[in-house]
Parts: C-alpha cells; structure tokens; sequence
C-alpha cells in the first residue's frame, strides 16, 4: 500500500502538471514578479537548428508552470526554516526587512559618471545630483552577519571623485540615517524608500539647494490594501508581513500633472496619484501613475522658478513636497525619454529651466545603461 500510494502521488504530480499545463490558458504577465511572461515559441527550422526554440521552449515551460507562484513561496519558506538568510539576491534582515544585495560594477559606475559629466558640459544652469544610499547602506545593521554586501559609501566616495566640478553631489545618507532612529524610511519589502525616506531627502535637497522647507507639517495618508514590493517578489514567503503604502497630504496644496505624450491613464491622476493603482500589486505607481518620460508638475508654489527633475523612481515619492517648493517641475525618466524632438540640453533653454536636480539611487547608478540619451 505505501508503494502504491508513493507511485501514485508520482504519476499525479508528473502527469497532474503536464495535463494542466495543456489545460491552463498562458498568463501574459505575472503580478508576482511583475514582468512579462514567455510565450508559446514558434517552431522553425533555423530556429531549432540554432538552438533557439530549445532555449525559449525552456523559458516558456517554466514561466507557464502551473501553480508557479505557490511554488516558489513554498520554497523560500522552507529555507527561511532552514534559517537561511539569501534568496535571489535579498537578504532575510532583522525587523522583517528584506534587503537588496549590492555589488558594484565599477565599469557601469564608470561610463554613467562620465554621460553625467559630458551632460553638464553642455548646460549653462546650476546642476545639483542628489545621490541616495538605499536600505543596504542605511539599515547594514539590520543585515544578517556574513553578508557579502559591497559597500555603497566607498562607492559613492568614487563618484565623488570622478564627477565634474561644475555639478554638486549631496548625498542623504546622515539624514536617512537619523530619520531612521524614529521612522520607517524604507519599505520592508520593496527597494525604494518610503514617505518619510523621501521626506529625509528633501530637506537635504533644499538645504543644498539654498531654499527654505515650504511645508512642514504633513498629513500622511494611509492607503488600504497591503504592499508587498519587488523585494518580496524575489523571495515571496507567506511568514512576510505586509508593508502600508503612505503618502504625504498638503491640504493647502493645489497641483496637476501635465504628460508631453499623452498617457491613457493621465484623466484618472488625482492630484499626483492615481488610484487605481492601488488595485494593484505595484502600489508604489500609485505615484504619478508610474513613469514615463516627461511630464510636468504644476503646483500652486509661491516661488515661481522652473525646474528640472532628472531621475529614477526613488523620486516619484519625493516630488510631492518638491511641489511644494516650485510651482513648475518638468521631469525627465531617461529609461523612456529616447530620440525626442529635443535633446535634455535643448530642453533646458526652450523651457527656461533654472536649475537641473539629478536623483538617483546607488542601486540604479550602478545598474542603469540610460545615462547615454542624457545630452
């Protein structure tokens, strides 16, 4: 009997996952890991003499795995029992954090470096770059011991010396660092900051920038619906608890967003959120919808002066009090903003841009190959 039931469980499991496989319609994209899944590949000739049907067959099967998801949460539970501290590059960290590994690609770091600068040798107005630590610097205390974790400040330390003279480099990490003895500044499970995170930016930001804070005290909205971030779709375990995704309310404040190419989704944005996505996995687009390639914020700001935002998404949560700051930001994502009818240099003196604010996170600095539209 115990044979029986042994082979048995075997030929449903083999035969239980070949027959839903043919069953099952193919998902397009997964909530999970929040990319595209692989399709049914074509069989031709060339291609399977190539190797390439096998190699996108093999994609497909496991992309189209019944039960995926389920699965692979069940693996990562089972090694956090085994008190495993690494998954798929996060760390299991103390306080529920997960936490993104960081290695440096000093060539990637290199080439960015040098767009940056060939950048600002084009441009009459001031530059400020704003470089953030994340969670690996800030919370290392948190990291479980024997990490194998790069050290971002010494990176950084390298961008300093490398950037231009005519830019200015600030880096939060001493504000981050302080809000972080009172505050949540990054999302347990998703790699960007928080609320408060970015809220420790902006005031590093405007004291670089000359300019006083223009609104204190925050209202900070809780929005409904638990987050779980890109961390957790790497290592997705049912022991994670959920994060709560904020954002900040001036209910002084009056803005709307304007998009230089027209987003289906630009009539549902609320100010500078869009509900919707709160529907979601990904409720960190809740903030101006996601990110596209150029849109502007208009605010009701005393201080008039046009700005430019060049950025990641780390800025998506740091633009609400920003706008509190001037009444016009245009915003520029180079990861979209490709052979436009004006180059970022050319912008700036159409648009009367006064001073241009580069925000990026070391993750994104030492990843990113963007940098190359930056002109």
């Amino acid at each position: 009997m115990k044979a029986k039931i042994i082979t048995l469980t075997f030929l449903l499991f083999i035969f239980g996952f070949g027959i839903a496989g043919l069953v099952l319609k193919d998902r397009e994209f997964s909530d999970m890991e929040n990319r595209m899944l692989a399709q049914s590949p074509e069989v031709t000739y060339d291609a399977v003499m190539k190797g390439e049907f096998q190699d996108k067959l093999e994609n497909y099967l496991s992309d189209q795995m019944p039960l995926r998801d389920g699965l692979y949460s069940l693996k990562v539970d089972y090694e956090r029992l085994m008190m495993k501290t690494y998954q798929n590059g996060v760390y299991f960290a103390d306080d529920g954090y997960l936490i993104q590994e960081y290695k440096e690609n000093p060539v990637q770091i290199g080439r960015n470096v040098q767009y940056i600068n060939g950048f600002a040798q084009n441009v009459d107005v001031p530059i400020t770059f704003m470089l953030i630590p994340t969670a690996t610097a800030i919370l290392d205390d948190k990291l479980p011991a024997g990490c194998l974790n790069d050290d971002q400040m010494e990176s950084i330390d390298k961008v300093r010396a490398s950037l231009d003279s005519k830019i200015e480099l600030i880096v939060p990490d001493e504000k981050l660092k302080s809000a972080a003895q009172s505050e949540q500044v990054f999302y347990r499970t998703d790699h960007h900051w928080t609320a408060q995170g970015a809220y420790a930016g902006y005031e590093a930001l405007m004291e670089a920038l000359g300019r006083p804070k223009a609104h204190s005290e925050y209202e900070y909205n809780t929005f409904r619906g638990k987050f779980y971030g890109t961390l957790y779709s790497k290592a997705p375990s049912a022991m994670q608890e959920a994060d709560k995704f904020t954002a900040p309310k001036n209910i002084e404040g009056s803005y709307a967003v304007s998009f230089a190419k027209e987003q289906e989704n630009a009539h549902l944005l609320i100010g500078m959120y869009d509900p919707t996505k709160l529907e979601t996995k990904d409720k960190y687009a809740t903030l101006f919808g996601g990110n596209f390639s150029h849109f502007t914020i208009h605010s009701n700001a005393q201080n008039k002066e046009r700005i430019l935002v060049i950025k990641d998404s780390y800025a998506n949560a740091l633009l609400p009090y920003l706008a509190d700051s001037f009444a016009t930001i245009d915003v520029i994502d180079m990861r979209y903003y490709h052979m436009e009818e004006q180059t970022v240099s050319e912008l700036i003196k159409s648009e009367g841009i006064s001073q241009v604010v580069l925000l990026y996170n070391m993750d994104f600095l030492n990843s990113d190959n963007n940098f190359l539209w930056l002109d």
